[in-house]
């Protein structure tokens, strides 16, 4: 079982709990979210967001061109398996949604006004929050049953690996970075996103292949 770490969540340290539970009698869809599904979906795993708090329509001009806008769906902090490993992590999760372009641009024409979640699907997702070392080494072994590293990257200045995956069935692909414990963050400088989303020293994309 991991740690946990209370301390506040915006202009301060992102509050994370690392689980490392071995949740192999869970359902394999019980805390993951993969892109495809609905954020309505993802919600009722979830909970609600914390972003954004109510959904626009999107542009008419820009459905009807096949570029449908895309909206950033923000949990502070909530429990989430990356990439359905059995290995439960708590902390910020960021998914990218894009309108179902085709079926809301008939709900607009229709004069329908119920523009929800539902018609909202996930292109990607994020995961932020802290891993010890020895955790990480635990994601890496669970890792290698339905997925397989394509490509590590070290960098230098501050210290992290950058790595590339892809799942073994070929439908998805993954990137996910680690740093050792007290290096600062890439990020850390940067007076938007350094001062009020502190990153952790884990991060993990998932996404379709070919997206």
């Amino acid at each position: 079982m991991g740690r946990r770490r209370h301390v506040e969540m915006l202009g301060s340290r992102l509050g994370i709990l690392v689980s490392v539970a071995v949740v192999l009698g869970l359902g394999s869809t019980q805390a993951a979210a993969f892109p495809g599904e609905t954020a309505q979906e993802m919600i009722a795993r979830h909970g609600p967001p914390s972003l954004p708090t109510s959904i626009q329509p999107p542009p008419v001009a820009l459905l009807r061109a096949g570029k449908p806008s895309s909206v950033l769906i923000v949990w502070f902090q909530t429990k989430y398996r990356p990439l359905s490993l059995p290995m439960e992590m708590e902390g910020r999760v960021i998914a990218s949604c894009r309108f179902d372009g085709p079926a809301v641009l008939r709900k607009i024409e229709r004069g329908e006004q119920d523009i929800a979640l539902s018609d909202l699907r996930s292109d990607f997702e994020n995961l932020f929050t802290t891993l010890s070392e020895s955790q990480f080494k635990q994601f890496l072994g669970f890792l290698e049953t339905n997925w397989a590293i394509t490509k590590k990257t070290p960098h230098t200045d501050p210290p992290y690996d950058l790595y590339e995956a892809v799942s073994r069935d070929g439908k998805l692909k993954a990137e996910f970075s680690f740093r050792t414990p007290g290096v600062p963050s890439p990020s850390a400088s940067d007076p938007y996103y350094g001062g009020k989303f502190p990153d952790g020293n884990f991060w993990v994309r998932v996404q379709r292949t070919g997206a």
